[in-house]
């Protein structure tokens, strides 16, 4: 069952300016600074693997590169409880996203795959446990073997437990009023939210997050 903070974020997050400011503000390196913003935009986020298994519902993202065509693709999870298991998924989710790439003849080169950037994006009240790459939940196996395992990694933004963000941002206010502690602290910040003047799409932010 999708839960309504899953629906509120997934909504915030199927704006572009959301995206932005989601990396922006929170995700480090200078790589990020050289995103072409203006390219970017939603893609196909419904998959069927070649043996029937079928998902859908991820926030799938690419943006260009320094002008490079090179693409990121963003793959967002919105998660209330940690998963133990989110490393295994997201490798389970790029897997299914590169076949999807290769069925549509969309690969950014002839026989290359674009590079992808997982991100977890957690609203629970209590802390992430889960480890946070696939090679961490495989059992210790005989020297030789270790470079053979499957490994993928993935970034956790903890909404809860966020330290001062990069830069101001929209982004940044949503995660404020789901922190907010009172109802009065809650009604500031809407107004602040409603004060945004770089908000050009139109859109309801606080209503979609259940304010």
């Amino acid at each position: 069952m999708v839960s309504e903070d899953d629906t509120a974020y997934k909504q915030l997050f199927s704006h572009p300016e959301m995206v932005r400011d989601l990396l922006l503000g929170f995700v480090s390196g200078e790589w990020v600074q050289r995103l072409d913003f203006d390219s970017l935009e939603r893609v196909n986020d419904s998959y069927i693997s070649d043996g029937g298994d079928h998902r859908h519902g991820d926030m799938v993202w690419r943006v260009r590169l320094a002008g490079e065509w090179i693409y990121i693709y963003l793959l967002l999870e919105f998660q209330s409880r940690s998963d133990p298991w989110m490393a295994l998924r997201m490798q389970v989710y790029i897997g299914l996203l590169y076949q999807d790439l290769i069925k549509r003849g969309e690969l950014p080169q002839r026989d290359c795959l674009p590079p992808v950037f997982p991100v977890v994006l957690y609203s629970g009240k209590r802390r992430w446990h889960a480890r946070m790459d696939l090679s961490e939940l495989i059992v210790p196996v005989p020297d030789g073997l270790e470079s053979l395992q499957a490994s993928q990694r993935y970034l956790l933004i903890d909404i809860h437990r966020l330290k001062s963000p990069l830069r101001k941002s929209l982004v940044a206010l949503a995660f404020d009023m789901e922190r907010a502690q009172s109802e009065k602290a809650l009604m500031l910040l809407v107004q602040r939210l409603d004060n945004a003047a770089h908000w050009k799409s139109g859109f309801d932010l606080s209503q979609s997050i259940g304010v």
